[in-house]
């Protein structure tokens, strides 16, 4: 083999390993991608489930065991879980998931991530606008925020939010 095939041979080489280089760098990427939506989606079916866990409840403790309210002044001052609704599975009334944490760390059946759950509930007035005000209204937003050190390393966190209204009829 004389100089001149040597240096075409060097030169293929080095061709070759550049493109495997750039194949494995591509298809390390677009895993980390799939890796990424996995988690995301995930993060996003578990909020989902959560407010509407918290849409099957009454709306209000006012309005749990088919009471009727038929003024605002009859609501809830206090949004939160109220004496004794200490978990989740006894949770009665919309506005018991405001100040609401979990964690599937202890959870066996997701095994892929650790997830961190917060909701928390405002009342809101659509007619100014979706944040959150001081005074009672028929309506109330939950805002549920998902985290994972397994989204975006950590650093990035899912919302979800969704107006509650409460209707009655003279």
């Amino acid at each position: 083999m004389n100089t001149g095939q040597m240096l075409i041979s060097i030169a293929a080489m080095i061709l070759l390993s550049t493109i495997i280089l750039n194949v494995n760098r591509n298809s390390l990427t677009n895993i980390d991608q799939m890796d990424q939506t996995k988690y995301e989606i995930l993060a996003v079916s578990m909020g989902n489930a959560l407010i509407e866990e918290a849409f099957s409840k009454a709306f209000d403790e006012q309005t749990a065991n088919n009471n009727l309210a038929n003024d605002v002044t009859q609501l809830s001052v206090n949004l939160g879980p109220d004496g004794g609704e200490t978990s989740r599975k006894v949770f009665d009334d919309f506005d018991d998931y405001n100040g609401y944490t979990d964690s599937t760390q202890s959870d066996s059946s997701i095994i892929s991530a650790v997830f961190k759950i917060r909701s928390f509930v405002h009342y809101v007035n659509p007619d100014v606008s979706l944040d959150s005000v001081g005074s009672r209204t028929w309506h109330k937003r939950i805002d549920v925020y998902i985290t994972s050190p397994y989204i975006k390393n950590g650093q990035d966190t899912v919302k979800l939010s969704k107006i509650n209204s409460h209707y009655y009829f003279r």
